[in-house]
C-alpha cells in the first residue's frame, strides 16, 4: 500500500493505479483530427451534403477539433450511432444508415496511418508511470483491445502495466463494471485503486480519482474528480 498526493489531496492505502489511455497517457489530438476529417470525407462520398454536419457532430469548429469534444470522449459505437442518426434525418432509410456508416468508418480506418504512431506519450508521463513501479498498474480505455495492445507495443510499455482492459461490448465508462473488471485482472480491491483520466467518464468511475487537463480537458469537464492535475509531475508517490 502507498500514499499518493496531488495538489494537496492525499490518497492513502493505494495498491493500484489505473490510467485512461487517450488524452491521459497518449496525446491523441493529431490522430483524432485526422480520423474525424477522414470519416467525414468517407461519409461525404455517399452523402455530400452531410460533411459539415458530421464535422460539427465530432466537435470541429472552423477547421479545428475541440480536444475535449465529442470525438475525444466517445466510443466508436457512439460515433456510428450519431452519424447514422444524421443520415436518417437526411432521408436515408434507417435500415441502411448503420451499415453505410460502418462501411465508411472502415474505409477511413484503412486510409489512415496506424493509430499508435499518431498517439505519442505526453511529456512527463513515462516518468510518472515509472515513479509508480512499486504499485500495480493498469490501463482502462474505451479504445479497442487491438489499438490498446499496439500502443503498448509501440512505446514498449508491456513491462510497466500488469493489466489492461479495452472496449467491452455494451459497456462504457463510467459503468462501474469496468472498474471491477480491471481490478479483477489486477487482483486488487476497487477501494485500493486510484483512477487517473481526462474525462468525466474516468473521474466518475470512483471517488478516488484524479482528473488531468494536459490533454485539453477543462476543470469543468472533470466533475467528480477528487483532485486535478495540470502536469504529470503534480502527481507524486509519497
Amino acid at each position: 500500500m502507498a500514499e499518493i498526493i496531488c495538489q494537496g489531496v492525499r490518497f492513502a492505502a493505494i495498491e493500484a493505479v489505473i490510467f485512461d489511455k487517450d488524452g491521459t497517457l497518449a496525446d491523441s489530438h493529431q490522430y483524432l483530427h485526422h480520423l474525424g476529417k477522414k470519416r467525414a470525407e468517407c461519409i461525404a462520398a455517399i452523402a455530400p451534403n452531410l460533411k459539415d454536419a458530421v464535422l460539427e457532430a465530432f466537435g470541429f469548429e472552423q477547421g479545428r477539433l475541440d480536444p475535449a469534444g465529442f470525438l475525444a470522449r466517445s466510443t466508436r459505437e457512439e460515433d456510428e450511432s450519431v452519424i447514422a442518426s444524421l443520415m436518417i434525418q437526411a432521408g436515408y432509410p434507417s435500415s441502411e444508415a448503420s451499415a453505410i456508416v460502418q462501411a465508411a468508418f472502415r474505409s477511413a480506418d484503412q486510409q489512415l496511418p496506424r493509430k499508435a504512431t499518431l498517439t505519442p506519450l505526453f511529456p512527463g508521463v513515462i516518468e510518472l508511470i515509472q515513479s509508480f513501479s512499486s504499485l500495480k498498474l493498469g490501463i482502462l480505455t474505451s479504445d479497442s483491445e487491438a489499438n490498446l495492445q499496439e500502443f503498448i507495443n509501440c512505446y514498449q510499455l508491456s513491462s510497466c502495466f500488469q493489466g489492461n482492459v479495452g472496449a467491452q461490448a455494451g459497456i462504457s465508462k463510467p459503468n462501474p463494471q469496468l472498474l471491477s473488471l480491471i481490478c479483477e485482472v489486477l487482483n486488487v480491491d476497487p477501494e485500493a485503486t486510484l483512477v487517473i483520466g481526462d474525462t468525466i467518464a474516468d473521474t466518475q468511475l470512483t471517488r478516488r480519482s484524479i482528473g488531468v487537463t494536459w490533454g485539453g480537458s477543462t476543470i469543468a469537464q472533470l466533475a467528480g474528480a477528487a483532485a486535478i492535475a495540470h502536469q504529470p509531475a503534480e502527481i507524486r508517490l509519497l
